[in-house]
Parts: C-alpha cells; structure tokens; sequence
C-alpha cells in the first residue's frame, strides 16, 4: 500500500520536480565534501595499487636476482666440470703419450747416432799417393844421351808396368768399397724412416696439445665471463638452459613411455603372485608391486651413476671415499641385475599365463586350443618379451642424466617464468591505479552534471558580481 501510494506520489509531476530540486540542491551543498570524498576514495585506490605494484616489483626485482645468481651459479659449476674433465684428459694425454717422450728422445739420438757413423763410414778416404813418384820424376830428368838412358828406359818400363798392375789393384779396391759405401748408405734408409716417423709423431703431439690448449683458452674464456656475470654469458646460459630442458623432457618422456611397457609386462604375472582382489587406495597391489619394482630399478639407476660420478644429483656419494663409492656401485649394479633378471622371469611366466587364458578360452569356446603349438613362431614373442624384460631395467637406469639435467634446468625456467608473472601482474597493478585515478575524475564529472543547472546560475552570478567589481574599480579610478 505505502509503495502504490510512493509511485503514486512519485507519478505527480510536481511532486517530482519537488524532489529533484531538492536533490539537486543537497547535491550542489554536499558538492566540496563530495569532490573531496570521491578524490580521497579514488586516490587511496591508486595508491594502494601503486604501492602494490612497488612491493611485486620489488619482489621481481628480488627473483631476478636471484635467478641470476642461481644461474650463474650453475654455469660456473658446469664450466669448472668441463675445465676439471679438460685438465684431466689433458693430464692423461701427457702422461700416456707425452710421458714417453724421453725415450722417444734417447731413440732419435741414437738413430741420429746411427746415421752419423754410418756416414763416417760411408767417406771416400783419399788414395795415397805412392812413395815411389819422386824417384820416378827423378829418372825421368835424366837426359837421353847419356849412356845409363837405356837402363832409364827399361827401368821406367818396369815402373810402368807395375803402375798399370796397381792401378788395377786400386781401381778394384776403389770399386768394393765404393760398393760398401752404397750398402751402408742403402742401410740408412730403414734409420732416415724411423727418425722421420719419429719426428712427425712428435709434431702430432705437439699438434694435439696445442688444439687441446686453445680448447681450455676457450673454456677458460667463459669461465671467467661467468665469474665477471656479464650479460652475454647470462644470455648464453639461459639459451642453454632452455635447449637443455626441452631436451631433457623430451628425453624423461621417451624413459617414461619405456616405464609404461615395462609396467604393463610385469603386472600380470604380478597379480599372480600378490593376487588381483587386493586394493589400497582403489588400486591393485599388483600394479603397486609392479611400480615398486620399477622405482627400485631407477633408484638403483640413480645410485650407480652417482657412484660412477656421471651424475650429481647427489654430491655426498661423490664426495665419498672411493672404497665406499666403489662398494655403492657394487651392490647397485648386482640389485640392478636381479631386478632385471626377475623382470626377465616375469615376462616368461606372463607369456605362460597368457597361454593358459588362450587354453582356456578355446576349452570355454569348445574349439581346440593351441597348447600344441611349439613352433618357432611361439618362441619369438617369448624370446622378445624376456629381452626386454632385461634391457629396458638397464635402460632405464640412464634416466637419470635427463633427470638432472630436467631438474637443473626447471629451476632456472620456472624463476623466470615467475619473473615473467610478476611483472605482467605489475604492469596490470599499474594500469589499473592509472584507471581508477581517471575514473575518479570521471565521476567528479558526473558529479558536476547532476548539478549542471545549480553550477551555471552559480556562474552567471559570479560573471554578474565580477562585472560589478570591474565596473566600481573603473567609477574608483575616475573618482
């Protein structure tokens, strides 16, 4: 009834113009406290926002340094893994190939000697002359008309025939051991081979270190820009980081699907041995004995690369005594060995259990079954499915170099995909403080239009009263 009568009163045209000049009115009264209420409101919004958008900005600002200090951090760990793995292969090389080098030394020398001797040996030494040329030369002097010339004569026959006959002498002498010098130099050929082999292994050497040293120079280049932090190894790390995640998940994932078979090739001879009825949690016990198993086998995994220190998701088994890292590596290659000799096991026996239900089925089926059939087409997928059974437990203990490397990686990506978060969450704080600090004189307008009518009489008042200023000021200054 108070409604109807409401409307009713509200329906009247002078009663509405009533209340609207009241409200009206009580608008352009309340107009300063009003436009220092709305501003108060609207501007405590925007700066909470502000200081909002400061305290996330801040905290990003906070992540992003921690982000890269973490990794920056992780690079340098890897960069001094890769110096260390350097200087040890560097270090082996040296020992193994180099620390020969004495020998190889005293062998050069004595080839060296070898060749030098042989040469002396291989000289021309100068015939002497004979003695007898100056007794000769003498006879010959001699003048013809004296009377011993005939005897000269004979004498110098004489001479010259026994000339003749050592010249033959010398000349075959001359030719054996110009035939020996010709085989002892021919002997040196075997010694110029080995010292020129020699040699050139030495320059080999020397070649591979100097490679294996410019490889450290350039290692040793981004250590130390990882040390100084610069932005271009930061960018270089993070680059590396995100090729290495996709990597590694990809990687985990492929280890994965290999679980899911190897899961599905042990749950059924499982359930027959822990039974099929048994549930915890809705879930069958086999299956949870057969996820155990696998656990088991990439836990073992795990430990024996941490043994091997291939891995380092663990730093305490590396830095363990070598008797004892020896001893984990032991007993997790035997566990990993029996699991995977169990896990061969099973897959016989499933392809046994798979047989009967085969047996089974026809008996249900009234044909005849196929537990004659023992060819060599039952033996292959028995063959394979115990192959398996062995390799993929093996297999799956490399999972855990992806997974270092996922869980190395992940930390760096998830940092800055939180960076990433943060600031879009201030960049949105900080548009809206901006939008709420617009609004608030959009609604000061809206305000003003309610009043619109009261504010230009207001007006007009003040143009009439400035006007009447203006024109006793000018009445003063005649006067």
């Amino acid at each position: 009834m108070t409604t109807v009568n409401l409307q009713a009163a509200l329906g009247s045209w002078p009663t509405f113009l009533i209340l609207l000049l009241g409200a009206t009115l009580a608008l352009y009264l309340a107009r300063q406290p009003a436009h220092q209420t709305i501003h108060a409101v609207f501007f405590a919004l925007y700066r909470m926002l502000r200081t909002c958008a400061c305290t996330v900005n801040k905290t990003r600002e906070r992540l992003a340094n921690r982000n890269r200090d973490v990794l920056l951090e992780q690079g340098r760990q890897h960069a001094e893994r890769d110096l260390d793995k350097a200087f040890f292969e560097i270090n082996k090389f040296v020992q193994k190939d180099l620390g020969g080098y004495p020998q190889l030394q005293r062998d050069i020398q004595e080839t060296v000697n070898r060749i030098r001797d042989d040469y002396d040996n291989s000289r021309e030494v100068p015939t002497a002359a004979p003695d007898w040329l100056d007794a000769v030369n003498a006879i010959a002097t001699i003048k013809q008309t004296d009377p011993a010339a005939a005897t000269n004569g004979r004498i110098l026959e004489q001479i010259h025939h026994s000339a003749e006959v050592q010249h033959k002498e010398n000349l075959a002498a001359y030719r054996k051991s110009t035939a020996n010098r010709h085989r002892i130099l021919k002997a040196m050929t075997p010694y110029w081979r080995k010292l020129a082999y020699s040699v050139d292994e030495v320059g080999n050497r020397l070649k591979e270190i100097t490679t294996r040293a410019q490889s450290i120079d350039q290692q040793m280049l981004k250590f130390n820009e990882i040390v100084a932090g610069s932005h271009q190894a930061e960018r270089a790390l993070k680059a590396s980081s995100i090729t290495q995640f996709v990597i590694a998940a990809l990687v985990i994932a492929v280890a994965a699907g290999g679980a899911f078979f190897n899961f599905h090739l042990i749950a059924l001879p499982m359930s027959e041995m822990v039974g099929s009825a048994q549930r915890i949690g809705g879930v069958k016990v086999a299956d949870l004995a057969a996820l155990v198993i696998i656990c088991l086998e990439t836990t073992a995994g795990i430990f024996l690369l941490e043994s091997l220190r291939i891995t380092q998701l663990f730093p305490l088994i590396g830095s363990m005594d070598d008797r004892v890292r020896r001893a984990i590596m032991i007993c997790a290659s035997c566990l990993l060995l029996i699991l995977a000799s169990t896990e061969s096991a099973l897959a016989f026996m499933r392809d046994q259990i798979a047989l009967d239900l085969a047996n089974l089925r026809a008996s249900l089926a009234g044909v005849d079954s196929a537990e004659g059939d023992s060819g060599i087409n039952s033996w292959i997928p028995l063959a394979a499915n115990m192959v398996l059974g062995f390799i993929l437990p093996l297999a799956l203990t490399m999972v855990a170099i992806p997974l270092e490397y996922l869980l190395q990686t992940a930390r760096t990506l998830l940092g800055s995909l939180a960076e990433i978060l943060l600031a879009a969450t201030v960049s949105i704080l900080r548009l809206t403080a901006s939008g709420i600090k617009h609004t608030g004189v959009v609604v000061i307008g809206l305000y003003d239009l309610l009043i619109a009518a009261p504010l230009w009489v207001e007006n007009l008042i003040r143009q009439k009263q400035r006007k009447a200023e203006n024109q006793y000021a000018a009445q003063t200054e005649e006067f």
